[in-house]
């Protein structure tokens, strides 16, 4: 399943990788992010209701389009850990990581012995038993991707034990969530937000992990490239969607309107 390895190929490549976040349970919303270009999308599990059928069909679908799929699970501590590995997904992306402790148990349970007790299932990734299974848990662990999201003030105090921690891939920062837990909620742009975010991605570079970053403005691209952010999320299925339909209802509206 080579789509598994997109992102992460890229981004020990060193090159730039773009990612849908989609909330909306639907395969098509995958497939039509590959059609447009995009090597990743980001599948919440954190703020939806999505569920383990839809989400198997979600990375079912990224596999064949040919993006990698990433998983953001409820929490470090979450069985969906395992059930989003074993369902094929290229990685799990952990919110609210306030400590190092935190960062351990999580890739405690993304990796197998003897880093961690992720059980023991010969399903999709296993070709349902049709492969070298001594072999596949090292080459599953190679493979996947834990990544920590920092997004409160006890996890940027952290940052640089949360990204020293073993078997931890990466780290984004949560621009949104930190806003409002330092008083300044949905003010992503303000200057205190933004130096948290500075210090996030300094902590990636000095652990030699990668830099995730949600991309607020196409203005921050030169300088997140330049702060060494390879990982971007784009854009999302529900704002791009949102916008999208506001066009085309202010279209049709404005033509009439102009003709009377």
């Amino acid at each position: 399943m080579s789509a598994r390895l997109r992102l992460k190929d890229r981004l020990e490549a060193g090159r730039p990788a773009g990612g849908l976040f989609v909330s909306i349970p639907a395969p098509e919303i995958v497939e039509i992010a590959a059609v447009a270009g995009f090597d990743f999308v980001l599948v919440d599990l954190e703020h939806t209701l999505i569920d383990g059928a839809d989400l198997e069909r979600m990375i079912a679908a990224a596999d064949r389009a040919g993006v990698s799929a990433l998983v953001r699970v409820p929490g470090a501590g979450s069985e969906r850990i395992l059930q989003s590995l074993d369902a094929g997904a290229a990685g799990i992306v952990v919110p609210r990581v306030s400590s190092a402790a935190e960062a351990a148990e999580a890739v405690r349970r993304a990796r197998y012995a003897p880093r961690g007790i992720r059980g023991l299932n010969a399903g999709r990734l296993g070709r349902y038993g049709d492969c070298d299974l001594p072999g596949l848990p090292a080459r599953l662990d190679a493979q996947t991707l834990v990544v920590a999201m920092i997004e409160e003030t006890a996890g940027l105090a952290a940052a640089a034990a949360i990204a020293a921690t073993d078997g931890l891939d990466g780290l984004l920062f949560g621009a949104a969530d930190y806003s409002q837990a330092i008083g300044l909620p949905w003010q992503t742009g303000a200057p205190a937000v933004a130096e948290a975010g500075a210090a996030v991605l300094r902590a990636c570079r000095e652990a030699g992990i990668h830099a995730f970053a949600i991309v607020r403005s196409e203005a921050d691209l030169p300088r997140l490239r330049d702060e060494g952010v390879r990982g971007l999320l784009v854009a999302n299925d529900r704002g791009l969607l949102r916008r999208a339909l506001s066009e085309a209802d202010r279209g049709w509206r404005t033509i009439l309107e102009a003709s009377r």
